[in-house]
């Protein structure tokens, strides 16, 4: 039994969808979630054309699914083959992946159509070699006839890579134009002796063309992005926290996707296609937070987010 979620931003999700399912789309993977770990809501969180950097946005605190797109060589031709990816987090609690489980249904309906099923919580099981193995056995036993197979199975790429013309469109996951000095700044903050905590990067005017600069690199926090997170504004944000673990002061990194309310929908079709590429430029965290509503980015918000994904977070009954 399965019942349906609240989809924040349709026209985004299925520009994203369809540009997926394009024959000349050079879109490889799209990474579906519960926007805050609301089971009611869903949206989309990544995207990218390189399939070796999935692994990279799925988050063992959440549930996730992905649509992967694949070719398979069979007899000199190329097969186009679809994979749905359902990802359970492995420190996802018992029973909020009961909450989750309820809507699996509908969310496998949104994917559709696909060939094979993957559900997992081992990171091994969503590479591309994997994918192109279990594609590949099940191509010897089975012909044009779609099907889902246990989680132990599950589908797979084409060993070749596509013959696929460019797309005359600018959505491409991994190329994104950054800034000379986006990297020494994620270095700095990165550096716990510096005092760097915080890193914004945006593109100027909105406009991805102008490529990826730093919008603000300083030392007061979530606080001192607060405002930048405005209506009209897309913020890619990199944060250095504290968190207290058994008594232990334990360094945390948080990623903030802020897209504003009034950010047009063209353009936020274009971010998911990068978001993957983004995610690799800021680097692993320990929490991803995708908010466009301030009382999300708050410092109380984001550290009950990191608490929570840690455990140190104390729940009074």
């Amino acid at each position: 039994m399965s019942t349906e979620a609240q989809i924040l931003d349709p026209q985004t999700f299925d520009q994203v969808l369809a540009e997926i399912r394009s024959d000349g789309s050079q879109l490889k993977w799209v990474v579906i979630g519960h926007p805050n770990e609301e089971p009611e809501q869903l949206d989309v969180q990544h995207s990218g054309s390189d399939i070796s950097e999935l692994a990279m946005s799925l988050d063992d605190t959440q549930m996730q699914y992905a649509l992967v797109r694949l070719e398979e060589a069979i007899d000199m031709s190329v097969t186009i083959k679809f994979i749905y990816l359902q990802w359970i987090g492995s420190d996802v609690p018992f029973a909020k992946r009961g909450r989750y489980g309820i809507i699996a249904g509908f969310v496998s309906g949104l994917l559709s159509p696909y060939h094979l099923t993957i559900k997992t919580s081992s990171l091994e099981e969503t590479t591309e070699e994997y994918m192109n193995e279990e594609v590949g056995r099940q191509s010897g036993q089975i012909s044009k006839v779609r099907e889902d197979v246990d989680p132990r199975q599950a589908a797979a790429r084409p060993s070749g890579a596509p013959k696929l013309a460019a797309p005359a469109v600018s959505l491409q996951g991994a190329e994104v134009d950054v800034a000379d000095n986006i990297e020494d700044a994620i270095a700095q903050l990165r550096n716990v002796e510096s005092e760097v905590n915080c890193v914004a990067l945006h593109y100027p005017e909105n406009n991805i063309k102008k490529g990826l600069e730093v919008k603000h690199a300083g030392s007061a926090g979530v606080g001192g992005l607060t405002e930048l997170f405005v209506e009209d504004s897309v913020i890619f944000a990199l944060l250095r926290v504290i968190d207290i673990v058994d008594e232990i002061r334990t360094v945390k990194y948080v990623q903030i996707k802020w897209i504003g309310d009034r950010v047009k929908p063209m353009m936020k079709a274009k971010l998911a296609t990068q978001s993957g590429e983004i995610t690799r430029i800021l680097g692993s965290t320990h929490v991803t937070i995708t908010a466009s509503h301030r009382n999300e980015c708050t410092e109380r918000a984001v550290m009950d987010r990191v608490m929570a994904a840690s455990g140190s977070k104390k729940v009074v009954g």
